[in-house]
């Protein structure tokens, strides 16, 4: 809980530093709109009737490059933080609905806008798309006995009656928060070492990884510092303790709640759950023990041509090879407490961080619609325009192209990858096949020009 109370307070210091120079800026407004929902108004130079809205799960999107960049090319923007921001224990998933929809109101009720966006930046992917499945077909889309979580029709937590934006454009989204854990989650750890010992006179020893599973030893594949290589039959057999690991967390925590509704629990509403080498409890998931992050030749490449927004504005069709580079740098911080732990609690770990699979890398056996939070099961329930923006210099590719080709039910669509940005929509200045310098401003005018399209100004 100390850590929850500091990034609570560390929060609110940003939220006052942002409004301080959002009030600075003469097209800002800081506003408190429902729910705490948090959110700074961006108006153009001319009169908009069609607004964006971006929003994360606990990112401060307040100041997001898109804020500044899409008001600029004419259109009225709210960025917003939701209630859980920099708070990821805090997280109840399914009501996340609600402070979207605080926005969406804002701008077509209060504002009188005729059109409004949603702009889903990394985990703003499976918060907007959730958000439009809810809005498009009702409460029934977040029910259900196969999920983990289920949100409600009724009472204050209700997702009940919300307004469908009219487009969605996803960038570099990737495909739920839950996904990224079971991705990410070091597998080498020993029973023992996956259930709290809690107490005054708890023991809790070192953690010693197991041999074919480590991720980080060299015998398996890995190069600190360098491009790791690892065997077909590593990868299988991690992917699939993998998803191992994630089902006996979510029995554990299925246990758990069930024990509170008997009232044979310690707590009776909810407890903590601490996930040893699970990755950072806090947006961008922290020290993970991901093996395409250090080893590119995995999740690499597009499965067929696609098209590439290039560095002089030109656009091609091609088999488009991410030019990520390798990175250690998750070794050693998986290792660690502040870094490579998840810090939950039932409630968040089952709502956002928990999804069914059998195999990690496998999309066909992932469960998409057993967690709300997926960008998958969302996109199969969603019909307006859909833009999928996917960034050349990061792992989130092969989902985009995958939601693109497998998942989106729009009748308007369109995947783009733009070459040689990283995650951040920042130019990758090491990357091969650069430079990449004209990148920031194509993506921002071919984004406008897609809004423009289909909705005006």
């Amino acid at each position: 809980m100390k850590r929850s109370l500091l990034g609570f307070a560390t929060a609110m210091a940003f939220v006052a530093l942002n409004a301080t120079q959002a009030s600075a800026q003469s097209n800002a407004t800081y506003l408190e709109l429902a729910h705490g929902v948090k959110a700074v108004l961006y108006t153009p130079a001319a009169k908009s009737n069609v607004g964006v809205i971006l929003i994360h799960r606990t990112a401060d999107f307040l100041q997001h490059a898109g804020c500044t960049e899409l008001s600029q090319r004419g259109f009225t923007v709210l960025c917003m933080n939701s209630r859980f921001d920099n708070n990821e224990a805090q997280v109840n998933w399914e009501v996340i609905a609600q402070d979207v929809g605080a926005g969406v109101s804002y701008l077509k009720n209060t504002l009188g806008l005729s059109k409004v966006i949603l702009f889903g930046h990394s985990g703003g992917g499976p918060t907007t798309t959730y958000y439009q499945a809810v809005a498009e077909n009702g409460p029934s889309y977040c029910q259900g006995d196969n999920k983990l979580s289920q949100c409600q029709s009724s009472g204050p937590n209700s997702v009940a009656g919300l307004i469908p934006a009219d487009g969605i454009v996803l960038a570099d989204a990737h495909p739920s928060n839950a996904v990224n854990v079971l991705r990410g989650m070091n597998p080498a750890i020993r029973t023992g070492h996956d259930r709290e010992t809690i107490g005054v006179n708890a023991e809790n020893g070192p953690i010693t990884p197991i041999p074919h599973l480590d991720p980080f030893s060299a015998a398996n594949g890995f190069v600190v510092g360098g491009q790791s290589h690892y065997s077909h039959a590593f990868q299988r057999r991690y992917s699939r303790a993998q998803a191992e690991r994630m089902g006996d967390w979510i029995a554990q925590a299925q246990h758990i709640r069930a024990e509170m509704s008997e009232n044979r629990w310690r707590f009776p509403d909810d407890d903590a759950i601490i996930i040893a080498r699970g990755g950072g409890s806090f947006a961008g998931g922290g020290n993970q023990a991901a093996l395409f992050k250090m080893d590119t030749s995995i999740w690499c490449c597009t499965i067929q041509p696609e098209q590439v927004l290039r560095n002089d504005g030109s656009i091609v069709t091609q088999i488009y090879t991410s030019v990520r580079l390798p990175s250690s740098a998750d070794f050693p911080g998986n290792l660690s407490f502040d870094n490579g732990t998840k810090f939950l609690t039932i409630t968040s770990f089952l709502s956002a961080n928990a999804i069914r699979a059998t195999d990690s890398m496998d999309y066909n056996q992932i469960d998409w619609c057993s967690s709300n939070n997926s960008t998958p099961c969302a996109l199969k329930n969603i019909t307006v325009p859909l833009l999928i923006t996917s960034m050349g210099a990061h792992y989130f590719l092969p989902d985009g192209e995958r939601f693109f080709l497998n998942f989106a039910q729009s009748s308007d669509k369109t995947f783009i990858i733009a070459a040689g940005l990283l995650h951040a929509i920042l130019p990758c200045g090491n990357c091969p096949g650069g430079p990449y310098d004209n990148m920031v401003r194509n993506y921002w005018n071919y984004v406008a020009d897609w809004i423009q399209v289909r909705f005006g100004f």
